[in-house]
């Protein structure tokens, strides 16, 4: 039976945290890893003034073959990086079959939300971090079950707990309460990338109350 599960390794064991570590002024949106024949292509927005330091630093990885600036703005560029296949938390998520739902950083390390074929799919990726020597800990693991009992709304865990917190803190009063600052500053994550979890979860809360009421 598929099963959704949490896993965590420190910052310095994922390439993009140690690129972030070398320019500690920029921010990263990765929304998901995409399985090909030849590894993964994460596609994700990186945030700040100093791209071409964060692609260099990214190019001298070992466990990055390619890196490449799709698109710029005004603060920031899309960026594609083609992995090898280096012992590390994405080969062995490609080996497992499991599919990215959801990347978060947050409080010192890079949180990895899969659906996984089975629970053993999941041992076996504690065992490829084992045999490769990888910082894993696995946070928790639920059926689909479980997770559809748990949750009516298709929101995820990372969404539910900022709309909630936001809620209690008075975001949504008027005046508010609160600040995306202040909540940023809870999670560990960017004012940009808090407002861009509300605002999928709310789209999820209302695509699965209002929108199917009708």
């Amino acid at each position: 039976m598929s099963v959704i599960v949490e896993l965590s390794v420190p910052v310095e064991e994922f390439p993009l945290g140690r690129a972030l570590a070398a320019t500690p002024d920029m921010e990263i949106e990765l929304d998901r890893i995409v399985p090909t024949g030849d590894g993964v292509l994460p596609f994700f927005w990186v945030w700040g003034d100093d791209v071409a330091t964060f692609v260099s630093e990214l190019e001298d990885e070992s466990g990055i073959d390619e890196v490449a600036v799709l698109d710029r703005v005004s603060d920031g560029a899309l960026v594609r990086a083609t992995w090898t296949d280096e012992p590390g938390i994405v080969e062995a998520i490609v080996e497992s079959e499991a599919t990215l739902l959801e990347v978060a950083r947050r409080d010192g390390v890079w949180k990895f939300q899969l659906r996984s074929p089975d629970r053993e799919a999941v041992v076996g990726i504690q065992r490829y971090a084992a045999d490769n020597d990888i910082d894993l800990r696995l946070d928790w693991i639920h059926t689909l079950t479980e997770v559809e009992a748990g949750d009516q709304y298709g929101l995820t865990d990372e969404q539910r707990r900022t709309i909630v917190a936001a809620f209690a803190a008075g975001y949504f009063d008027e005046p508010r309460g609160t600040t995306l600052e202040e909540l940023s500053a809870e999670f560990d994550i960017s004012p940009r990338a808090v407002s861009k979890r509300m605002r999928r979860g709310l789209r999820n809360l209302v695509a699965a109350t209002l929108v199917g009421e009708e």
